[in-house]
């Protein structure tokens, strides 16, 4: 997904620096992708294989297709495994207690590597955090 690059570098500001684009492999990324035949098989930043079996999980939650998660349907997220306390803190942060598609990715990304969130972000609402991107 092409938040990657901007989710795993340090600033946390949602802008990236000449040097930290210098430093990435976004631009051979980039260099790859107009050279390959079938992009499918580049995925450092543009699966759509990841694409889509992410928005197939967001569809799935959103019961009522308005393209937006709201608390109920988060709660049903990976077997229901997270608890009604931190589905509160997650949305403390939201506009009108609901979830676009962009915020589900950034959420599924802080999930999966906990290890990439800033000091900062600490005690904050992961869709504060989310929203500062």
């Amino acid at each position: 997904d092409s938040t990657d690059i901007l989710f795993s570098h340090r600033s946390w500001s949602g802008k990236i620096s000449v040097s930290e684009l210098r430093r990435s492999n976004f631009l051979p990324t980039l260099r790859l992708l107009s050279e390959e035949e079938d992009i499918n098989r580049i995925t450092h930043y543009f699966s759509y294989e990841h694409f889509y079996v992410i928005y197939c999980k967001f569809w799935e939650l959103d019961t009522d297709h308005d393209l937006f998660i709201d608390r109920e349907d988060l709660s049903q997220h990976n077997d229901q495994a997270i608890s009604s306390r931190m589905i509160d803190r997650i949305f403390s942060g939201t506009k009108e207690g609901k979830m676009s598609y962009t915020e589900f990715v950034w959420f599924l990304l802080a999930e999966e590597d906990k290890r990439s969130l800033p000091p900062s972000s600490i005690g904050k609402p992961t869709t504060s955090l989310l929203r500062s991107h």
